[in-house]
Formats: C-alpha cells, sequence, structure tokens
C-alpha cells in the first residue's frame, strides 16, 4: 500500500488549485472532484480495514459532499494516505470486514482500495499534463489483481469500470492497466 500512496503522492503533489476544473478521465468528475474521491477512498479504505464506522460520507464511485481537500490537497492526501498505511497492517489483510458492497476479504479491500489509489493517480496526471507512465512493476501487479478481480465474470466490471480499450502488444504495463480499466492511455 506504501508503494501504491507514494506513486500517487509524487502527483498529487504537484496539482495547484488553478487545475481543479481540468477534466478527466472520469468524465463525470473534474481534478477537483477526482481529487476529493480520491482523499475519500484513503478515508474509507482505513475505516474499513480498522473495521470502523466510515467517517466519510462517500461509497465506492462517488464523490463525497464535503470537500475533503480544505484548500490544501497535498496535506490532506499525505494524512489520508499515511492512516491508510498504517491501517494496512497483516492482520487486517487476513481477516474479512464488512464494507459497503458486503463482506470481503482484507486482502481483496486492500487490493481494491491500493488499485484505486493508483489508478486514480494515472487519472490525475493525465488531466494536469503529468507523465502517465508509472513504476512498471507496481503497474504489473496492480493490472494482475484488476484482471483477477475485475472481469465480466466477478461482475464488478460495470458500472463503475468501463470495458477494456485495445491497446499495442508493445504498450506498458501503466497504458495496459489504464486501458483494462476503460482508460485511453
Amino acid at each position: 500500500m506504501k508503494a501504491v500512496c507514494d506513486s500517487t503522492d509524487r502527483i498529487v503533489a504537484t496539482i495547484t488549485p488553478d487545475q481543479f476544473e481540468l477534466p478527466t478521465p472520469c468524465s463525470e468528475w473534474n481534478v477537483g472532484q477526482l481529487a476529493n474521491h480520491l482523499v475519500a477512498t484513503l478515508h474509507l479504505g482505513r475505516a474499513l480495514l480498522s473495521d470502523e464506522t466510515p467517517s466519510v460520507s462517500s461509497g465506492p464511485g462517488q464523490v463525497p459532499a464535503e470537500d475533503l481537500i480544505g484548500g490544501d490537497l497535498t496535506r490532506a492526501y499525505r494524512d489520508g494516505a499515511e492512516a491508510l498505511v498504517a491501517a494496512t497492517t497483516s492482520h487486517a489483510v487476513g481477516r474479512v470486514h464488512v464494507t459497503p458492497l458486503g463482506e470481503m476479504p482484507g486482502a481483496g479491500l486492500a487490493g481494491f482500495t491500493a488499485l484505486d489509489v493508483f489508478v486514480h493517480g494515472w487519472d490525475l496526471a493525465k488531466a494536469t499534463g503529468q507523465a502517465t507512465t508509472l513504476d512498471s512493476d507496481l503497474a504489473e501487479r496492480m493490472l494482475e489483481f484488476a484482471k483477477q478481480a475485475i472481469n465480466d465474470e466477478t461482475g464488478t466490471r460495470a458500472p463503475l469500470i468501463g470495458p477494456e480499450i485495445a491497446t499495442a502488444s508493445t504498450a506498458d504495463s501503466t497504458a495496459r492497466l489504464a486501458a483494462y480499466l476503460g482508460r485511453h492511455p
């Protein structure tokens, strides 16, 4: 989880408030809304892995009604990431948790949270003109998880995740991950 949060941190740290209105690959959200969703994901993941009632009123695929950024996106992100990483213990990952989507093994919950944080980092990088090629080993691990957990057989592909987009066989792992999740690399 730490590597994923660190990867996205590098992207978040360069986003400025004047970029908040830019469109993102998540077509219904602009940069500010996506950043708010990302911070909510950190809070939600921490709460669920800690078996606590989430303090943020936002679920998967939603933007919270409240502003979680509070004028300092980097600080809000880092505080949330630090708390999430601390909650991602071997004990938390090794047991079942109650989530908005039903009971889920901790490893799956941590995997979905990591995938969301990593891919939304990519979304924010693309939206703000940053480099979209992320750590290849991490992207490959996220792609492996996505292929196991998000497919037509599991029923998790739609409506939260778009259909897979074809990519060149020579595409790097970040581009293949983005395409698998319905984004145009």
